[in-house]
């Protein structure tokens, strides 16, 4: 059953629709069910027992981002993606989630990850610092993964991957809460990162460096060597020197702020170092930082394509209202989520290949 930190959280979002203007699936959707305050009423009505934890109410608890922007927004302090994980933990126990949702849970007991699918080699046995590539980039961007390599060796920095890459248990979190399962994924991810002995670990995909982190501590299982972004990571290149840029106009862009970079580290200024280094010209899109718009999850579109597409191509809307024609990001899952639905003359731009062409 879903805790009582979790229903008090539940029992005071329903009677606000202060955060309801931020959710980009209601904003997509135009449904009341997909705000936050809905959410919470359903959960109340249940823990109640005037409602019924049923397909229709587990389908509900599937149809969001996981994206924070509620909790960046709310002034009291509750938190909405901690009702809904446990909601999602007991649609999972109880076999109520989504079909799509149950095969990629599948994939991930089957293979490690939710494509079911082998991740590649990247064939790099380097002695300064791990890389940890990620999920999503290895088996779906791996371009930006090679690229980001790429920016490293110009830059001197001899740099590792693990062949056999465990998950890092972000993706089975975000499907079915943080359950035992979740914690065995971050163990060993943990341990494999630990027995390599290097004192830096870069993670490509901020999701994974969100969970790494901020929870794999509390779960016993903390990286001893420091955690650092990959966007801050080369931005501290390009301010040390070790990566030098030819003057190289490309014309206006705007950075998506990815939702983990946004609101779990506040980290901002360096993709726009990189982008400005790559030799674009920067301007904003309204809603940004803190406030920016989710563009999807990788996780999401693996089990509600229609409607993740539909929240990307509302971050695509937000550049429209702008003189850019590029949307610039260093994410591997926004990028992916972003790439469904390029408008027409305009241009989608991994950060890691731009800067890789003017280094």
């Amino acid at each position: 059953m879903v805790s009582q930190k979790a229903l008090q959280h539940a029992e005071k979002c329903r009677f606000c629709w202060m955060c309801r203007h931020l959710c980009p699936v209601q904003h997509q959707t135009g449904k009341e069910l997909n705000t936050p305050r809905a959410k919470g009423l359903l959960l109340s009505m249940l823990s109640k027992g005037t409602a019924e934890f049923d397909k229709d109410m587990a389908k509900a608890m599937y149809e969001c981002m996981l994206c924070d922007a509620c909790v960046n927004d709310c002034c009291t302090g509750y938190q909405p993606p901690l009702f809904i994980r446990e909601a999602r933990t007991e649609a999972v126990v109880n076999d109520l989630a989504p079909a799509a949702v149950m095969q990629c849970i599948e994939n991930i007991e089957n293979s490690g990850n939710i494509y079911g699918a082998e991740k590649p080699s990247f064939g790099q046995d380097g002695t300064d610092v791990l890389v940890y590539i990620g999920e999503v980039a290895a088996c779906k961007v791996p371009e930006m993964a090679k690229a980001y390599l790429r920016l490293l060796k110009k830059a001197g920095v001899s740099a590792k991957v693990l062949d056999c890459e465990p998950a890092s248990g972000m993706m089975l979190a975000d499907l079915m809460g943080y359950v035992q399962e979740v914690t065995d994924q971050a163990k060993s991810c943990a341990d494999a990162i630990n027995a390599t002995g290097l004192p830096t670990v870069v993670v490509l995909d901020s999701y994974d460096a969100e969970i790494m982190k901020q929870h794999y501590a509390e779960w016993g299982c903390e990286i001893k060597a420091e955690v650092v972004t990959a966007t801050a990571y080369v931005a501290k290149l390009l301010e040390d020197g070790k990566l030098t840029p030819k003057a190289e106009a490309k014309g206006a862009g705007a950075c998506h702020d990815d939702d983990r970079l946004a609101r779990s580290f506040h980290e901002f200024a360096p993709v726009r170092d990189i982008a400005k280094a790559a030799g674009y010209t920067l301007t904003e899109m309204f809603n940004k930082e803190r406030l920016a718009k989710s563009c999807g999850t990788a996780v999401a579109l693996s089990y509600m394509p229609g409607i993740t597409t539909k929240v990307a191509s509302g971050r695509w809307a937000d550049l429209c209202r702008t003189e850019a024609k590029a949307m610039l990001t260093a994410n591997p899952q926004a990028y992916l989520c972003l790439s469904q639905c390029v408008p027409e003359g305009m241009t989608l731009v991994d950060l890691y290949t731009a800067l890789n062409e003017v280094v």
